[in-house]
């Protein structure tokens, strides 16, 4: 009796499958997540893998490419717009839920910040941005946008607003990091027009 007592609630302390990207339809390369979060609410993930010449062969083997990715989460009525960049061998493109403290992990652990030079590219040269990125769980970067707990002077709206204007984006580390490529490129235009098309990505 006690044993089947037991079983109800490890089931219910199981967390939920985590939704799995799917590609969207017509578009080389993009990915959309999309599910809901008990603490952090419904969210939407759409990732730009960045484009190669050379198609991989063995995809069980391969390594995951660089991505861009655009992350609406709305709760309660309000929303939030997010970009985070990965450089390449990172296959966790999930949701990263708010931090709850946890048997051996009872606080946060203080962030890693690193500085990302921004280009946009297009039809002008336009200065780079040099802002500043937050090292996620999975080993992407979440750009920390504008406000009284970043550094940086440009919000994730003006960002979208140069991407209209010259939507080619190289993303390129201040210093050597080990493991990463340096520098990264994405033609944001099919990504761009799909956050136009998701009304939770425009408040």
């Amino acid at each position: 009796m006690c044993l089947l007592a037991v079983v109800p609630v490890l089931a219910q302390d199981a967390p939920p499958p985590q939704p799995v990207p799917q590609p969207v339809a017509g578009v080389p390369n993009l990915f959309k997540l999309e599910g809901v979060d008990p603490e952090a609410g419904h969210y939407i993930r759409l990732l730009l893998l960045q484009a190669s010449d050379t198609p991989s062969g063995n995809t069980a083997n391969s390594v995951a490419p660089p991505w861009l990715a655009f992350e609406c989460v709305e709760k309660d009525a309000k929303r939030d717009l997010r970009l985070f960049v990965s450089f390449g061998g990172i296959k966790d493109m999930s949701f990263t839920p708010p931090f709850h403290p946890r048997e051996g992990v009872p606080y946060k652990l203080i962030p890693t910040d690193v500085k990302l030079k921004m280009r946009f590219v297009g039809y002008v040269n336009w200065k780079p941005y040099v802002e500043s990125w937050r090292l996620m769980t999975n080993g992407e970067y979440r750009y920390r946008d504008s406000g009284w707990h970043s550094p940086n002077m440009e919000s994730i709206p003006f960002i979208l607003k140069m991407l209209n204007s010259l939507p080619g984006l190289r993303i390129v580390h201040e210093t050597h990091v080990a493991n990463d490529p340096g520098e990264v490129f994405f033609q944001t235009q099919p990504l761009l027009n799909e956050l136009k098309k998701t009304p939770m990505c425009n408040p």
